[in-house]
């Protein structure tokens, strides 16, 4: 099975639809982080990287799911379709590291 029919399909079996450039957007995210981690750790084996995306694609839906369901402001609450704005918001969430929220925490303190 090609991978964007999995991911696909692993956002339907969690209720979930996605848009088509949406999930263009996911394969490239997952690959890019997929890319990291072997840069990162050569000496790992491949089961542990498909480990690691799969992770990755969980928490990015488990992030979506509860955005879709909490966020008051979302103009789409209650819709199941994920769209490119929504996974961009959940990316960028995901991958703020300590740095950003220090370098953050230091602006507020600044101002």
């Amino acid at each position: 099975m090609s991978e964007r029919k999995r991911t696909a399909r692993i956002f339907k079996m969690r209720g979930l639809s996605i848009q088509s450039s949406a999930l263009d957007a996911l394969l490239n995210v997952l690959h890019r982080e997929k890319e990291s981690n072997n840069n990162n750790s050569s000496n790992n084996s491949n089961s542990k990287h498909n480990n690691n995306n799969n992770d990755t694609l969980l928490s990015i839906i488990d992030e979506i799911k509860d955005r879709m369901l909490n966020n008051i402001n979302n103009p789409n609450r209650g819709s199941t379709v994920v769209t490119v704005s929504l996974l961009e918001e959940v990316v960028a969430t995901l991958s703020r590291d300590a740095k950003d929220v220090t370098d953050e925490a230091v602006q507020m303190l600044d101002s």
